[in-house]
């Protein structure tokens, strides 16, 4: 179960990384480079923060259950 945690967290870590990469390239280039390709990234860097976050909240609400179990 900590693992997926841990997988979870790197996912995360991952979508932001995209994110500032992608904003990075906005700041950069402005209007004159590719605007809707790095939107785009943003949005697909929204989504893996938001599915890994859905993987840690499940682990977690697990652990706590077999702990209620077991308890």
């Amino acid at each position: 179960m900590l693992k997926a945690i841990d997988e979870g967290m790197r996912g995360i870590n991952t979508g932001f990384d995209r994110l500032n990469r992608a904003a990075g390239r906005v700041a950069r280039d402005g209007a004159d480079g590719d605007l809707a390709g790095n939107f785009v990234e943003v949005m697909k860097a929204r989504h893996e923060v938001r599915a890994n976050a859905a993987v840690v909240r499940t682990a977690d609400e697990t652990i706590g259950t077999l702990i209620d179990i077991l308890a």
